[in-house]
């Protein structure tokens, strides 16, 4: 698999360029298009593989979701399964579930292309934009504490199954309690870490001076300027022939 060395910044034009196109674009042809584009980009440029497709498996499932709840609410098109007349899935329906979970992948095959580069780099590459360096590293943790929160979740059901309660057999009301209840240990341990962390910052100094150096320098090369000017080319190019 081909991974091109660019600069952080560059994933980041990409991934903002395509994702402000997957949010404008409403059209199946056209999100699909955008859709092959950011996966072969995620191919040129690296991304995190089969474990990427693995963790966004549950928008298939939401895509049924979507599709059934505008076929409900907003029905078009001929009806593929009705009830009473009704229309529970519609072919309008499915072709809006359809754009929105070419939209979502193009959302996270986005953030594959932003996580090959390390949370190190990104940190580098807002700075290098002038963002503040507080802010840039706070972001970057606030997206590390994502996981922790989806692992602690999945240690706390796990535990609860191992002490014999199957989730699967209880009524929805119950299951919800219970997560309910498995939610607000999860989110104090996120707490705490998050003081750790503040407390591991202060004894090494954080913000003791007002300018900070670092070891990694970015600089943009001349292939760096090309893919950032094709990619505005492009991102233009795109909105003018969806618009007009």
């Amino acid at each position: 698999m081909c991974k091109v060395k660019v600069d952080p910044r560059v994933r980041l034009l990409l991934a903002v360029s395509l994702t402000t196109l997957a949010a404008l674009f409403n059209s199946l042809t056209s999100l699909g298009l955008l859709l092959a584009a950011t996966v072969l980009l995620c191919l040129v440029f690296g991304w995190a593989g089969m474990s990427l497709l693995r963790r966004a498996k549950w928008l298939l499932g939401f895509f049924v979701l979507m599709a059934v709840l505008q076929s409900v609410f907003n029905p078009s098109g001929n009806a593929i399964f009705a009830v009473n007349g009704a229309a529970v899935l519609s072919t309008g329906g499915v072709l809006l579930g359809a754009c929105f979970l070419c939209r979502m992948m193009v959302i996270v095959f986005s953030a594959g292309i932003l996580a090959a580069a390390g949370s190190r780099a990104m940190i580098q590459s807002l700075v290098a934009l002038k963002l503040p360096y507080e802010l840039a590293f706070m972001t970057t943790c606030a997206l590390s504490f994502i996981p922790m929160i989806g692992a602690d979740m999945k240690d706390s059901v796990t535990a609860l199954q191992l002490r014999g309660v199957e989730l699967g057999k209880l009524p929805w009301a119950s299951r919800l309690s219970v997560y309910g209840y498995l939610v607000i240990p999860v989110l104090e341990g996120i707490v705490i870490k998050a003081r750790e962390l503040s407390c591991a910052m202060e004894m090494r100094a954080f913000r003791a001076y007002s300018k900070r150096t670092s070891y990694t320098v970015l600089s943009l090369t001349a292939r760096d300027y090309m893919i950032m000017a094709l990619t505005l080319a492009v991102f233009v190019l795109g909105l003018f022939l969806y618009f007009t």
